[in-house]
């Protein structure tokens, strides 16, 4: 068994934005990456968990492609409709890379061009 995790003092404490909840926004908060700005009118925000949960539940490029971009899929769709697929290709690993790392599409379960 696992030895108990050592809590603050605000962990004990019940109400407001008090508890380890909170603290860990606040400590993620700081090594969060932002949103990925693909250009001055189209971000695309960081995933939530809700978007991971929706994007397990289908299997379809589209839908998933569409839960991932959130409000900027019409957007994104529009600018890249007429381009060549190579740009496609860099923005998706330039956007995983973004969010999750140089390489993210190379570890197991890593997704490339989908």
């Amino acid at each position: 068994m696992a030895a108990p995790r050592k809590t603050s003092t605000a962990t004990k404490v019940a109400g407001g934005d008090e508890g380890r909840f909170y603290e860990i926004q606040r400590e993620l908060a700081a090594k969060r990456r932002g949103p990925y700005h693909l250009t001055a009118d189209i971000a695309i925000q960081p995933l939530t968990r809700r978007q991971a949960r929706l994007l397990a539940e289908t299997d379809d490029e589209e839908d998933q492609l569409q839960i991932l971009l959130g409000e900027a899929y019409e957007a994104v769709d529009d600018l890249f409709a007429d381009r060549p697929i190579d740009e496609w290709v860099a923005f998706q690993n330039d956007l995983y890379a973004h969010f999750y790392g140089e390489g993210a599409t190379e570890l197991p379960g890593g997704s490339e061009g989908s």
